[in-house]
């Protein structure tokens, strides 16, 4: 595999601020590549994450305007391409956001995907960026998540409720942006399992958080700590609930918000 380097996303036209950042990093040591980020493209995020995973991206800088990087549908599809680019190289990829002007601050009720991608507030960013690249912090997730695309079979979230313990059974929700739940599967974690039997399955199980109405489906499955429940996802959506189902009632759930 490559050498790590720090994959720059330059998010709108001109690359002045990303040549400027990454004349700053490089004398760290650490090697520079990045995209300028496909805007308005349906699923481009995963061309993007499948060409940052192939360049062995250790962490990744996102540049560009505070308003546009506030914007629902950017934060939608960079918390999918984190999430893809993590479950293609098998590891935590931290973020560091250098973003011009500042937006209204708008008080989240709900952790994101993309919450510990902190600002690069003072000059000694490309130490703490270094740092970030070979020691990552994992994220305060809950549960453990990945994402996997398969040109026939689509795009599949992948959860465990409760990381390395045994969970009494798994459910995902999706809320916003017209997105919903095809398929559900469980089985070995890491892959799309070939087969499976779903035990007490519910398919499109609503539900009402803090006015967010989700879609869900679940499995009653013991699901181990080597295994994961699977969900294909149709659309992104703007809000994940993630939990167990012991007994056939929902319990212990979690809301993460992607944008």
């Amino acid at each position: 595999m490559a050498e790590k380097c720090a994959w720059f996303i330059t998010l709108e036209e001109g690359n002045a601020a990303a040549q400027a950042a990454a004349a700053q990093l490089r004398p760290y040591g650490l090697p520079v590549k990045g995209q300028r980020w496909p805007n308005n493209e349906d699923n481009a995020w995963l061309a993007s994450a499948q060409e940052a995973a192939q360049a062995n991206a250790a962490l990744v800088v996102v540049v560009g305007s505070a308003a546009h990087y506030s914007k629902s549908a950017v934060q939608r599809d960079l918390s999918m391409f984190r999430l893809t680019l993590q479950t293609l190289l098998g590891r935590v990829v931290n973020g560091l956001t250098l973003l011009a002007g500042q937006t209204e601050s708008v008080q989240q009720t709900r952790p994101g995907l993309l919450d510990d991608w902190q600002p690069a507030a003072d000059a000694r960013w490309p130490v703490k960026a270094v740092a970030r690249a070979y020691a990552p912090v994992a994220p305060a997730w809950p549960v453990k998540l990945g994402l996997h695309a398969h040109e026939r079979l689509g795009i599949w979230l992948e959860t465990h409720p409760a990381p390395g313990t045994t969970a009494s059974g798994a459910l995902v929700g999706v809320a916003g942006n017209d997105a919903d739940i095809s398929f559900h599967a469980v089985g070995a974690a890491g892959k799309l399992p070939e087969r499976t039997v779903n035990e007490y399955a519910l398919e499109g199980l609503k539900f009402n958080v803090d006015e967010v109405d989700f879609n869900a489906w679940a499995v009653q499955n013991k699901v181990g700590p080597n295994e994961s429940y699977f969900v294909r996802l149709e659309g992104k959506p703007s809000y994940l609930a993630l939990g167990t189902l012991p007994g056939g009632e929902v319990d212990d759930l979690h809301i993460l918000r992607l944008g």
